[in-house]
């Protein structure tokens, strides 16, 4: 553990374990708290990144469908492919465009309010409030991921779309519909069961086991 704080001690460049050992006995006590903070966040981060993918492909494919008839218009008038997937790209990302700009500005203030709770003057040590490299990297990554990933199906159910019946406003956009009757004395409900108890168990599994192991700082059990 006194290796790792050395090796971040030094990274740094203010101190080393013979110069500063009050500070390495200081942060020992963070290192495993810093670990599953930082799992914590990870995971945090996955749901958001799914959840924002989600909404913004929802958002896409309802403007596509409703756009239909002007989408063929624009195709009619000499849009190009390329000229589509760029206009589509813009949309999604004119969602995600607001939320970066706003998380870099909100990261100075939170860092410092981070910085001051856990650190002292007494200590000699004066984190940076400027994010790093790494990490402006990552949130214009996940900011370049979203609106792609999002905009995909969108994209491709506009130009499987016959130009016909996108100009054709009186046409249903209903192929046809199928009706199934289904004997429910002879259904087989098995699968439906099984699945739901097990999406049940493993729901509680998560909801219980998962505070459980980051309050006991239990790395086996959260894998």
């Amino acid at each position: 553990m006194f290796t790792e704080l050395n090796k971040i001690d030094n990274a740094l460049g203010f101190y080393n374990v013979a110069s500063n050992p009050s500070l390495l006995e200081a942060l020992e006590p963070f290192s495993y708290a810093v670990l599953f903070i930082g799992l914590i966040f990870d995971i945090l981060l996955i749901i958001f990144v799914v959840v924002a993918i989600l909404l913004i492909y929802s958002l896409l494919l309802i403007s596509v469908e409703t756009k239909t008839h002007e989408i063929g218009v624009m195709r009619l008038m000499g849009l190009t492919k390329c000229g589509f997937v760029a206009m589509i790209l813009t949309q999604a990302g004119m969602f995600v465009l607001p939320a970066v700009v706003l998380g870099f500005i909100t990261v100075f203030p939170v860092i410092y309010f981070l910085y001051a709770s856990l650190f002292e003057s007494s200590l000699g040590y004066i984190p940076s409030v400027v994010p790093s490299g790494k990490a402006v990297a990552i949130a214009l990554f996940v900011g370049v991921l979203i609106p792609l990933l999002s905009s995909i199906i969108p994209i491709r159910r506009a130009m499987s779309t016959n130009l016909t019946d996108a100009l054709d406003v009186n046409r249903s956009k209903n192929q046809g519909v199928l009706i199934t009757f289904i004997d429910s004395r002879t259904k087989d409900l098995v699968p439906y069961l099984l699945f739901g108890s097990v999406t049940v168990v493993f729901g509680i599994a998560i909801y219980y086991g998962l505070p459980i192991a980051l309050l006991e700082l239990n790395f086996g059990l959260i894998l």
